[in-house]
């Protein structure tokens, strides 16, 4: 019988150890559920013709989150700062980046940011978008068109059917979007819909946590 061990050397029974396992599954995905219930991120990027463009971010944090100390105002941990001078810090620290405009106003309930940034360079909107190293985003001449390619999820671990379940037990039919403005009308897109200049799709929060594929939207115009 496979078994599991403790930190002091003691074994576990199988069944035990992936009990375990799906207590500590669930507890990742409850954090990702408080913190993605109180949470809304709402990101258009704009693109001129030569591949400079803008980045205008509406962000809302529920005041409750933070009073209560689920997350901190200064915290690493949230997707975006509420604090201005973050802000500039960003832009400041990257080339080709520039902050264009800070609005920040709080509800009662809520914390509500509205940021515009003008990116010069790919780099500098990877810096925006990312809240690591990683390049999400990558935009391409190929013969006539430009190609705008942007990584949504990397997932190169199976994921069992109890997690699978688990997921869109929690999150249900939650979804992620995202927005590009073109400076033309869009082409193609492997996914999602076209309107004229722009470009959105939306997909479903279990399927993406729980794929084993590379998740990409790939956009042209």
């Amino acid at each position: 019988m496979q078994e599991g061990v403790y930190s002091d050397g003691q074994t576990l029974s199988k069944e035990a150890f992936v009990n375990t396992k799906n207590v500590k599954i669930f507890f990742i995905f409850f954090l990702c559920f408080l913190l993605f219930s109180c949470i809304d991120i709402d990101t258009e990027i704009i693109f001129k013709q030569n591949l400079t463009g803008e980045v205008l971010i509406r962000y809302s944090v529920s005041k409750a989150a933070i009073n209560m100390g689920k997350i901190d105002r200064h915290d690493n941990f949230l997707p975006l700062p509420i604090e201005e001078q973050r802000y500039h810090e960003l832009a400041a620290n990257i080339d080709g980046l520039k902050l264009i405009s800070f609005r920040k106003q709080e509800t009662e309930n809520d914390i509500n940011i509205t940021v515009r940034y003008e990116f010069r360079n790919i780099e500098a909107l990877n810096a925006i978008v990312s809240n690591s190293n990683d390049k999400k985003i990558e935009v391409q001449k190929r013969g006539e068109r430009t190609y705008y390619t942007q990584r949504i999820s990397a997932n190169n671990q199976a994921i069992s059917e109890e997690t699978i379940k688990l997921a869109q037990a929690i999150f249900g039919n939650r979804t992620v979007s995202f927005k590009v403005t073109a400076p033309q009308n869009i082409s193609t897109v492997n996914s999602g819909t076209i309107a004229g200049r722009s470009a959105q799709v939306s997909y479903n929060l279990p399927q993406l946590l729980s794929s084993t594929d590379n998740v990409t939207w790939e956009v042209s115009w």
